[in-house]
């Protein structure tokens, strides 16, 4: 059953909003995995509140392409619809991140240094109490820090908006068989780099990584739908 966190009764923001905030991060993060059917009675049940902001928040997640409504069925988390949506994402994500390791080796602070060693260490935990959920929001926290350091605020403002829909794509990847290892020392390695203050090395290990992390997708997806 989904085990979505309670709705604040002390905040300000609307109803439907809250609904839509939880729902969302439980699609961004994992918890509703691609293909899951969702229904207005039971989020409005788990949240304790009435069909009618489940049902708008409901309406504002399918416009924003994370669930598709499928008349006599019902709503379903929407999943990776192409290989070609994976290259298109994976072709701006490579040049976009390897461009910010670059940019973080020159101009990452000291503080920004620490917490990005902090997160190589939180993935290791996670990793060791195999727990995915906990590797893919620590995976996406290390992305977004390396996006800060580069210190450049176009580059972040463009790849702010792109981690939020590409998150979906790290389930699929830290899911394979072994990736979550191959993952932790590919991050270690770029943090080292960043640390040592080596931008082209940075930028190689930042490819390298999401290529990796490309091909282990499309191989999900191929998996996935297989003809039976």
């Amino acid at each position: 059953m989904l085990n979505l966190p309670p709705i604040n009764p002390h905040s300000y923001q609307p109803l439907r909003e809250q609904v839509y905030d939880l729902v969302r991060e439980a699609i961004l993060t994992g918890m509703l995995p691609p293909g899951e059917q969702i229904t207005e009675v039971s989020i409005a049940d788990q949240l304790k509140v009435s069909r009618t902001p489940t049902r708008e928040a409901i309406r504002m997640l399918e416009q924003e392409g994370l669930i598709v409504i499928i008349p006599r069925k019902g709503a379903f988390v929407t999943g990776i619809k192409s290989m070609k949506e994976i290259n298109d994402i994976f072709q701006v994500r490579v040049v976009l991140e390897g461009l910010a390791a670059s940019l973080a080796a020159e101009n990452i602070t000291v503080k920004q240094l620490e917490k990005l060693n902090q997160q190589t260490e939180l993935i290791t935990s996670c990793l060791a109490n195999a727990d995915i959920k906990g590797c893919i929001e620590i995976d996406t926290a290390f992305h977004r820090l390396i996006c800060e350091a580069s210190a450049n605020d176009m580059l972040q403002k463009i790849l702010d908006n792109l981690f939020e829909q590409i998150t979906r794509f790290r389930g699929a990847s830290l899911g394979s068989a072994g990736r979550l290892k191959e993952a932790l020392d590919e991050h270690i390695a770029l943090a080292q780099a960043i640390t040592d203050r080596e931008p082209e090395k940075a930028q190689e290990l930042a490819i390298a990584h999401l290529e990796n992390a490309k091909n282990c997708v499309l191989a999900v997806f191929q998996q996935q739908n297989r003809p039976k």
